[in-house]
């Protein structure tokens, strides 16, 4: 069977410990080497709706679905978890889940509302009006305007209207409408990357297409703009490829947004793509 992993699986399985690591390498060998018809007792059906299963791989969860491509069966990996681990989560009044560690609602650490440190307002290097490293206005290796290799006008590996591979109109492991293991409305153990706004409520959320796009779908799972990336940043775009906004490191984790003026406009508590210094 062929198999397809999401890059926030990958990014899991780097991060495991060594043995953990190892039963997840004999998982997807197992996957690998068998039918599905041959996987029954190694699955648990977490949404037969929506055809999720649970791979057990000593104490790693392994959370995937099936698929058929030009007569060939796939399983898609899109998650783990360690079920010794417990994470405690916030569930919205809109459905979707949020995990309690992301959520600035919740975790002050979060929320630059609350913590000087990831706030644009207060922490002068996080501010690209202050920090000119960071401003796309005045460092043209991360303008789009200038740097024709983030502009997905004039690149089109990162534009998803000329490539396939990162459109999820054309791609249903990308699209979170298909893919409910994705769709944060469907999955309750989906840890990806949400947008919040300044007052710290959720407006969209992030699927990673490859290591160098990130897709942007609002809280309905409806295609809004993609990202890019630039860098240290992380380059906004709507659908026809204009420039509308860049993300900048806050110090940890997540992101802070900003216009392309460089005014503060919201944030995300997660990573969105991974950048050069987290790639190496």
């Amino acid at each position: 069977m062929k198999i397809v992993a999401a890059p926030t699986f990958n990014e899991k399985v780097i991060s495991l410990p060594n043995r953990e690591r190892r039963e997840v390498a004999i998982a997807i060998d197992r996957l690998e080497n068998s039918e599905r018809s041959e996987l029954g007792e190694f699955l648990v059906p977490i949404s037969s709706k929506d055809g999720v299963f649970v791979f057990k791989a000593g104490m790693v969860r392994i959370f995937l679905s099936f698929g058929n491509s030009d007569g060939e069966e796939y399983a898609l990996l899109a998650d783990l978890a360690l079920p010794h681990v417990e994470h405690s989560r916030s569930v919205t009044s809109g459905g979707y889940h949020i995990p309690f560690g992301s959520d600035p609602m919740k975790n002050v650490a979060v929320d630059p509302n609350r913590n000087m440190a990831i706030d644009p307002r207060r922490n002068m290097m996080i501010d690209p009006r202050r920090n000119m490293i960071i401003d796309p206005n005045r460092n043209m290796a991360i303008d789009p305007r200038r740097n024709m290799a983030i502009d997905p006008n004039r690149n089109m590996m990162i534009d998803p209207n000329r490539n396939m591979m990162i459109d999820p109109r054309r791609n249903s492991l990308i699209n979170p409408k298909k893919n409910s293991l994705i769709d944060p409305n469907r999955n309750s153990v989906w840890d990806g990357a949400f947008l919040f706004s300044i007052d710290c409520r959720p407006t969209s959320f992030f699927v990673r297409a490859d290591t160098k796009v990130s897709l942007q779908f609002d809280l309905h799972t409806n295609f809004i703009g993609f990202c890019a990336l630039a860098g240290e940043n992380i380059n906004g775009f709507d659908l026809n490829g204009r420039w509308t906004s860049f993300f900048a490191k806050n110090g940890r984790e997540g992101y802070n947004n900003f216009d392309t003026s460089g005014k503060w406009i919201g944030f995300a508590t997660k990573s969105i793509l991974p950048t050069t210094s987290q790639a190496e």
